[in-house]
């Protein structure tokens, strides 16, 4: 299987020696197994998907499963994330969903390591590719080598600024037909909120607190 974007992003397998057994397994997550994951890509015939905010890797595993489901044995999934949280995982030390999670070593988050145990775990080493880096310089990484998705999965930061400037920056890099998505479309989180609607105009779908934009 030859994947697209990991010779363009790794040397060398980022899974390579990783010593699994060094870590614990951990697939907490949120809504990451909504049935939205299957509504698009039941629609769409995706070879190439793109996710922003992946955290332990349980969306990119549960694609990565309903892909496999469907007969796409070629397709990759690529995960953008600093690995190093987000605001709210720093604000409240008492949260072990959140700062707790982030598995701090001399002060340092190593929860990239829980996804790569994950996604090793599950046996989806081989189309799961990890890109440790922050959306702006991977959407300009993307944009410098050509690459577009037929699905993008919109999950970073919950502020309007972040989530805007994600909306503008990975729009292009969707492919014609294809879909970008994203959850927290919810009261809860007003700033994802406005950002969307600021964005998407008419094309907006909105499910279960789920927005969805398909391109022309």
């Amino acid at each position: 299987m030859t994947l697209r974007a990991r010779p363009l992003i790794h040397a060398a397998d980022p899974y390579q020696s990783f010593d699994a057994s060094a870590h614990q397994p951990d697939l907490d997550g949120w809504g990451s197994k909504h049935e939205i994951f299957g509504r698009v890509l039941q629609r769409v015939d995706a070879r190439d998907i793109l996710e922003i905010g992946s955290w332990k890797g349980a969306s990119a595993i549960h694609m990565a499963q309903i892909q496999q489901r469907l007969g796409r044995h070629g397709s990759e999934i690529v995960c953008v994330d600093t690995w190093l949280g987000s605001l709210e995982f720093w604000t409240n030390h008492g949260d072990p969903s959140r700062y707790g999670a982030l598995n701090l070593c001399l002060g340092y988050p190593t929860v990239y390591y829980t996804f790569l145990r994950n996604v090793a775990a599950m046996g989806f080493a081989p189309v799961i590719t990890p890109f440790p880096i922050t959306s702006a310089i991977a959407a300009r990484f993307f944009q410098v080598n050509e690459l577009t998705f037929d699905v993008i999965y919109v999950d970073g930061s919950h502020d309007y600024d972040d989530v805007s400037a994600d909306l503008a920056a990975y729009w292009p890099l969707v492919r014609p037909s294809g879909v970008m998505f994203g959850d927290d479309y919810s009261p809860h989180w007003p700033d994802v909120i406005a950002a969307v609607d600021d964005f998407a105009g008419s094309r907006l779908e909105v499910f279960d607190e789920r927005w969805v934009l398909t391109k022309d």
